[in-house]
């Protein structure tokens, strides 16, 4: 912990002088972050049954983002418990303008498929994040086009961020034990049409390659989207169907393959389909303790393509509630067959096996800076 809170000094200061030098030169160097704290009271767990649950430290946050000479460049470090994973990268790259229209980000940036940055208002996430479809970020490049209402991207990833994530101390999903993504291309293009109601329609696509490292053969993987976003005053409604087939070449034939991230892993039906809606209500406030209050509702599922394999849902109802740097998400879970809500972690999102739905009561707390 001292050598964390050394580092960062250091960094405060480095960045202090930088700070001064950029605004000399016309550049820009924004550095930011957060620290977030969780209460949970989960329906599963008997001890927070008798003791009311329990509050824990979530994630320590630091980023910086900021331009040198028409160059772009963002980061983003996490750091959550040791038993979660520790140190996380969950992006970082420089973005260099190729025309007024097209700019090529090489390192780890996001992965474009389906709705970005996330389809979900809650701290939960919705289906898509846990399959490894949302919010990941890879070690490649990516080419972003926009003109008018038009948009598109195209990424190729050579690997997951592999040198962060030993033993899946990472913030994504991804492949993972015997078998490892590679050779990923991704493309996404959007359309956005409409004043008064701003409407959003887009599909995705994604093929790569799966290396067995026992059998020493190459499999492959594909999956699919379309999602549309729809704004209208203070309503907001994202909804994405999402296909997918992972064919790795195992030396023994499964149904599931296994991914990881927060240092754990868990199975995946190796092909299904995926369905989310969140629809969201805010009401501004603008009230010196008081920004504004978002009401929502995010539902997802997913429907396993295996005979005999369980169905997975979720289904989280909420509200944010913005004051300044201070963003708290109360969330009230019911879930079946998921990972993260239950008992039956490894298996939840392949055989399944849940014969009731479980509850989370989870309120998170984050201090932005």
């Amino acid at each position: 912990m001292y050598k964390l809170l050394a580092a960062l000094l250091c960094l405060l200061l480095i960045n202090t002088k930088l700070v001064a030098q950029l605004a000399h030169q016309n550049d820009t160097l924004i550095i930011g972050g957060a620290f977030r704290y969780t209460y949970m009271n989960n329906s599963w767990d008997e001890e927070h049954q008798k003791t009311g649950g329990r509050a824990i430290f979530d994630v320590f946050i630091v980023n910086a983002r900021g331009r040198i000479k028409d160059i772009e460049f963002a980061f983003e470090n996490r750091y959550y418990a040791e038993s979660f994973g520790g140190f996380m990268l969950r992006n970082a790259y420089v973005g260099l303008p190729l025309t007024n229209h097209l700019k090529l980000k090489l390192g780890m940036p996001r992965t474009p498929f389906g709705i970005l940055p996330y389809t979900s208002n809650s701290f939960m996430f919705n289906m898509q994040y846990y399959l490894g479809f949302e919010d990941d970020a890879d070690i490649g490049g990516l080419l972003e086009y926009t003109k008018g209402n038009y948009e598109a991207q195209l990424s190729f990833s050579k690997n997951s961020e592999d040198i962060f994530s030993q033993g899946n101390r990472r913030y994504a999903y991804d492949i993972s034990k015997d078998n490892q993504e590679i050779n990923t291309i991704t493309g996404r293009t959007v359309y956005h049409f409409g004043k008064e109601m701003p409407i959003e329609i887009g599909v995705s696509g994604q093929y790569g390659g799966i290396y067995n490292k026992v059998s020493e053969e190459n499999g492959d993987r594909w999956a699919g989207a379309l999602h549309a976003v729809v704004q209208k005053s203070n309503w907001d409604l994202k909804a994405e169907v999402l296909i997918y087939k992972f064919l790795a070449k195992d030396s023994v034939k499964l149904d599931y393959i296994e991914m990881g991230a927060f240092a754990a892993d868990y199975q995946v039906a190796n092909q299904g389909v995926s369905y989310s809606v969140a629809i969201g209500y805010k009401i501004k406030i603008n009230h010196l303790l008081l920004n504004d209050i978002k009401f929502y509702n995010d539902f997802s599922a997913l429907d396993k393509s295996i005979a005999g394999f369980d169905s997975s849902y979720m289904n989280v109802t909420g509200c944010m509630i913005h004051t300044g740097p201070i963003y708290m998400l109360i969330d009230y879970v019911l879930a079946k067959n998921h990972p993260w809500i239950g008992e039956n972690y490894t298996k939840a999102l392949a055989e399944g096996g849940d014969t009731k739905w479980n509850r989370r009561f989870n309120i998170n707390l984050g201090i932005y800076f």
